[in-house]
């Protein structure tokens, strides 16, 4: 498991670049800013002041629409302010997330790598006790069959004894 690198693996680190939708809330809110506002209303001023009669033709083709957008795309640019940091924070939690999985896996990784050697040692000396084992069997059968002929020379020799007990008895 060493050799796949499973038990020293580095954990991802938790940056993550959202791009380009990271800002584009922010161009909103420097649009529809208060000096964005204060533009607006400071461009309409100048108009109805220099050119009334043209001004207000203007407001009342264009009617209530404007302001209405111009609220809206305020109100909107308050709430995609407020998704954006939302989906960020959800991301740092992923990302965390994410890392401590990471972590976590390194260390069964690592676990298993320790149990894998500690088992490969444990089948190392099975394999040595099998030999030393194996290496003995020839010896210990030579002594059996040492003790065979021992046994069978001592029967012989109380068949003989209990012979000649017996022809000895008789006389």
């Amino acid at each position: 498991m060493t050799l796949l690198g499973l038990g020293g693996g580095k954990s991802p680190d938790g940056e993550l670049a959202v791009g380009f939708r990271r800002g584009w809330p922010n161009r909103f809110k420097l649009v529809l800013s208060s000096a964005g506002g204060a533009a607006v209303a400071f461009a309409a001023a100048e108009l109805l002041e220099k050119q009334p009669r043209e001004g207000f033709t203007l407001l009342l083709q264009w009617g209530p629409w404007p302001f209405i957008a111009l609220v809206a795309l305020a109100l909107a640019g308050s709430i995609m302010s407020r998704l954006s940091e939302t989906v960020q924070t959800t991301f740092e939690a992923v990302v965390k997330s994410s890392q401590q999985g990471a972590e976590a896996q390194g260390s069964i990784a690592g676990a298993l790598t320790r149990l894998a050697d500690q088992g490969g040692r444990q089948a190392q000396q099975v394999e040595r006790l099998a030999i030393y084992a194996a290496q003995e069997f020839p010896s210990v059968y030579e002594r059996f069959d040492k003790q065979d002929l021992a046994l069978g020379e001592l029967a012989t020799l109380v068949r003989s004894i209990v012979i000649v007990q017996r022809g000895a008895g008789d006389k």
